[in-house]
């Protein structure tokens, strides 16, 4: 693994826009850097000013690393981040260690909220490369069904691998939903009542995540089996 604090010049490739609000970046270093799923990353223009954001793939092939990144900063530095296109060069430190696949209990729950989907999923896509076969429940919340910027992805790892069940679940009633509603982790909380041999991944808003983690564990969680 690379020293995380060393600076990397990250030329890049790929821009598209998810979302109105949500961007995928793809960038391609002046090096092949070496990093797991669950990493994440300093990123800007300037070595000075640096914001972190999650890698949102297992390691790639191609060597690209990828980012999903929400206009929530409402600054102008979020706004020509936004602008940004193939060509243009960023500034990136790390990788940096936040969370790791672990050795899976019976049964592996990721929650993700919003953005938060982005390390979850390189986790999951992590545990397909392990061939971890145990049964896995992915639950994605979001406010709006466009907040699912990946459904039809997620739709179809679910299809193409018969242990991963996907539940999107939005917080927003929409009259063109007939998926689940309400707050996300209340609602894997409903559906796993039983926790203490499953192995819990979690990102989001910090709120979300902490509220999560004690009724998850309330609910008989091994707190050391909580990632996040």
């Amino acid at each position: 693994m690379a020293d995380n604090e060393t600076l990397h010049v990250m030329k890049v490739v790929h821009v598209e826009k998810l979302t109105p609000q949500i961007i995928q970046l793809l960038m391609q270093p002046e090096h092949p850097i070496a990093y797991q799923a669950g990493d994440y990353i300093m990123l800007g223009f300037e070595a000075s000013d640096l914001k972190p954001f999650s890698i949102a793939s297992a390691p790639r092939e191609d060597g690209l690393i990828e980012c999903h990144i929400r206009n929530e900063l409402d600054s102008a530095w979020m706004e020509k981040l936004f602008a940004s296109k193939a060509g243009d060069q960023l500034v990136m430190q790390g990788p940096k260690n936040q969370m790791a696949l672990q050795a899976s209990h019976d049964h592996i729950l990721f929650v993700a909220g919003g953005t938060g989907f982005a390390p979850m999923r390189a986790i999951l896509q992590e545990s397909l490369r392990q061939n971890v076969s145990v049964p896995i429940s992915f639950y994605w919340g979001a406010r709006n069904k466009d907040d699912l910027y990946m459904h039809d992805w997620m739709i179809d790892i679910s299809q193409q691998h018969p242990h991963i069940k996907y539940i999107p679940v939005l917080s927003e009633q929409h009259d063109d939903w007939t998926g689940e509603t309400g707050l996300v982790h209340l609602k894997a909380l409903e559906q796993h009542p039983q926790l203490k041999n499953s192995t819990i991944y979690m990102c989001g808003p910090w709120n979300m995540t902490q509220t999560a983690k004690q009724d998850f564990i309330d609910a008989g969680a091994n707190d050391e089996k909580i990632v996040h």
